[in-house]
């Protein structure tokens, strides 16, 4: 059994072989800092570092000092652990209830610690969380933790990898300069740089690094055979720079490097940027890491370096951005075909695929109709009708509830029926999703490419949330147009009712001697059949103030004869039925004896909401002008008790009667006037 002392120092070795103790901090490792601290919502996080009898933090948030002790650490423990260690509350862990941090300031009471391992598996460091409240994680924050604790890795294997070639270019150099005098020595050493060239071509091409070096006189480039395949062209060691320089996407040129800031050594040394791959033209992401090499005199001759495809991790960030965006725009969608083209455009994004789009599914016509495709650059439309039948073998799936993710169409043998239909629209591979309503298929959400392509999980799980998101505001369409139905078979038979009513009133009261009591009361279910008209357009949810004005003051004057200003202002029902009464009312009135019995009389009808209070009034004023002066009336009937009441039936009323005409003023908390009531 291998020693303690003899592990150990492997161990430092491992850590030692990174250079990494007691340099700056950098924003890399600050970054994945603040990522754990937010992950974990803990107040201090830190990329650690145990050395030889010390701890290092290479970053941290929450502490301040980049070293601490090492007998009191807890990532000195964790590393005796597998992979992970978490200690929920430490002052009930028999490992930590005694640790000075814990039983005095700062109090530490949570911990969790992802291992840093170095290729070989020797633990190095962690990537670690701490608070001063119990607290459990979840599985998705565990996760993420040691995700994090890869990702430094990632960064110290490319330091070294980057520092280890600057090395061996450094040391290829002096043994060139002694070549003639040490020949055979040089050939030995070239040998022994050949085997090592081998291995690391080998480790970078297994984790997907693909090599590059410039040299910057001549903007010559030796490449990797993974860099090739990483930009899409044939695979050989020498190009000119310029080949991949045009294969980035335009918009992203200023942000990578070219002949001129390479030769000053002004290029960004870590950059992001878009590549169109010269084989398939496909849009790639690629994140780029270099460093420059000078020589005695200083001056830049080489810049070395690496590439990594992050298409994947850009997407995967892309697709959540969208889910988050979708249901916000899906609101906005009036139409089936608003829904398809939002989606759609949502889908194909997140997938980058050729064609996507939403079809409905009509059992009885046995047919289906794309109602919207969206379409990627030389793909062709298939908006329409198209017969069901070309496509049994993926209805037949479809109408069980299962989720269709087809990599070749060409390998799946149940889809030998389907295959030629599929062959025409330019359909290698696809994903589709099944809308099942009421247990029978209305609706596909598809997403196809002119390739076969492997569809991942994290893929998958984006469509069925697009499909998701897109059934829901489909039903939400459909229970609007029921909504509307409904709303106009109840206007129409409220409509009928008042009808009969009035029918029942004029036959009921034809011989009665007081017509103006009749007159009034036709009128006040004309006023009422106006607001209701007015509520039912809007799903008998709320009516606009100015809309309820207009409509009853029709009834009683013509075009300029009355007057409206003031802003928006949303009516619950309640409020709607009783501001139409007391319009009513009040126009009456002023045709028989107010303004509107002149021909030059008008009435003006203002409102405004006081903003100068916790609890907003609506103030509705009523002034006449041009009329006859006003009085106030005599006997005091049901209209003049309607007025009375107010907005609501608030009964804050003021009125004067003036030698011009009636004003009268109306006030009602905003929140009672915009009540929907129950």
């Amino acid at each position: 059994m291998e020693g303690i002392t003899s592990k150990e120092q492997r161990r430092l070795a491992a850590l030692e072989s990174y250079n990494i103790l007691d340099t700056p901090r950098e924003q890399d490792f600050d970054d994945i800092a603040q990522l754990a601290s937010t992950i974990c919502g803990t107040p201090i996080a830190v990329v650690n570092l145990i050395g030889d009898g010390r701890q290092f933090f290479k970053a941290e948030v929450g502490l301040g000092v980049r070293e601490t002790p090492l007998d009191s650490s807890f990532c000195a423990r964790a590393i005796l652990e597998q992979d992970f260690m978490v200690v929920p509350d430490a002052t009930k862990d028999p490992r930590f209830d005694h640790n000075p941090l814990v039983t005095g300031q700062p109090h530490i009471r949570f911990y969790a610690g992802a291992l840093l391992k170095s290729d070989d598996g020797l633990p190095i460091g962690t990537v670690c969380a701490l608070g001063y409240e119990a607290k459990e994680l979840t599985e998705v924050q565990k996760t993420a933790l040691q995700a994090l604790a890869r990702q430094v890795m990632s960064q110290l294997e490319l330091r070294r990898t980057l520092h280890a070639m600057s090395y061996d270019l450094m040391l290829e150099r002096r043994l060139s300069a002694k070549r003639q005098v040490r020949a055979s020595k040089v050939g030995a050493k070239a040998e022994a740089l050949r085997v090592k060239d081998e291995r690391s071509k080998a480790a970078h091409d297994a984790g997907r690094i693909g090599i590059f070096e410039v040299d910057i006189e001549t903007d010559e480039m030796i490449v990797s055979d993974e860099f090739c395949r990483i930009f899409g062209v044939p695979e050989q060691q020498h190009y000119q720079a310029s080949v991949f320089q045009n294969l980035i996407v335009d918009g992203d040129r200023k942000t990578a490097s070219e002949a001129a800031s390479r030769g000053s050594a002004n290029a960004p040394l870590s950059v992001e940027y878009r590549v169109r791959r010269g084989n398939d033209q496909r849009v790639r992401w690629v994140a780029r890491r270099a460093q420059f090499i000078e020589d005695e005199r200083g001056k830049p001759v080489k810049m070395i370096g690496v590439v990594i495809d992050i298409t994947d991790s850009k997407r995967k960030d892309a697709r959540i951005a969208a889910l988050l965006t979708l249901g916000d725009r899906l609101r906005a969608g009036k139409t089936v075909q608003d829904i398809s083209r939002i989606t759609s455009e949502i889908l194909a994004e997140g997938l980058g695929v050729n064609r996507s789009g939403y079809a409905t599914i009509n059992s009885a016509t046995d047919s289906l109709f794309v109602e919207f495709n969206w379409l990627a650059s030389g793909a062709t439309s298939i908006a329409g009708h198209h017969p069901l039948n070309l496509f049994q073998a993926t209805t037949k799936r479809l109408e069980i509830g299962d989720t269709l993710a087809v990599p070749n169409i060409n390998a799946a043998s149940w889809l030998d029926s389907d295959s030629d239909a599929y062959a025409a629209i330019g359909v290698r591979s696809f994903v589709q999703v099944p809308i099942i309503d009421r247990g029978a298929l209305v609706g596909v959400l598809f997403a196809h490419d002119s390739k076969p392509r492997f569809w991942s999980k994290l893929e998958l799980d984006f469509a069925w949330g697009v499909a998701d998101r897109a059934y829901a505001a489909i039903a939400r369409l459909n229970a609007e147009s029921e909504q509307r139905i409904l709303n106009q078979e109840l206007s129409h038979r409220l409509k009928n009712t008042l009808s009969i009513v009035q029918a029942i009133a004029a036959q009921t009261l034809k011989n009665v001697t007081e017509k103006d009591a009749v007159a009034a009361f036709n009128g006040r279910l004309q006023a009422l059949s106006s607001a209701h008209d007015v509520l039912l357009q809007q799903s008998w949810s709320t009516a606009r103030l100015r809309e309820v004005i207009g409509r009853v003051m029709h009834l009683h004057a013509g075009d300029g004869k009355v007057i409206m200003s003031g802003p928006e202002v949303p009516l619950g029902p309640k409020a709607g039925l009783s501001l139409s009464l007391l319009l009513h009312e009040l126009g009456t009135n002023a045709i028989k004896y107010g303004a509107l019995s002149s021909d030059t009389g008008v009435v003006d009808i203002s409102w405004h909401v006081s903003d100068d209070s916790e609890k907003p009034i609506l103030t509705l004023k009523w002034e006449e002008k041009g009329g006859p002066p006003a009085a106030e009336p005599k006997r005091r009937g049901f209209g003049s008790r309607l007025i009375r009441m107010g907005i609501a039936g608030t009964g804050d009323v003021e009125k004067n009667f003036t030698e011009s005409g009636l004003i009268a003023t109306f006030r009602a908390p905003l929140s009672l006037v915009m009540e929907l009531g129950e």
